[in-house]
């Protein structure tokens, strides 16, 4: 099972990941594509200005995307943790999502 911490403090956000969806292709596909596209926004989003990130790490069975941004971040962010919603109420058996909004 993959287990999800989504964040969110101001503008500050974090994303972590670990474990894997075993017994599902399908799934560890489905996480993996969500969870490379936010990383991959977020490097793009610092590199011309408007994120900081704190920690980004992307290892096979641990994801970390910890940073700050403008509401562009927040879109990103809330497109990730719908996406990966959607999935655990589609198979919650592989994936559970916590989110904490401080």
């Amino acid at each position: 099972m993959t287990n999800v911490y989504i964040e969110k403090d101001g503008d500050r956000y974090l994303l972590s990941a670990k474990g894997h969806a075993t017994g599902s292709v399908e799934a560890c596909n489905y996480i993996t594509g969500v969870l490379y596209a936010l990383a991959g926004y977020v490097k793009n989003a610092e590199a011309i200005g408007f994120a900081e990130i704190y920690k980004l790490d992307m290892e096979p069975g641990g994801v970390t995307v910890h940073c700050r941004g403008d509401e562009r971040i927040n879109a990103a962010f809330d497109m990730a943790k719908v996406g990966l919603m959607q999935l655990e109420r589609a198979m919650p058996e592989m994936i559970q999502v916590m989110v904490v909004e401080l």
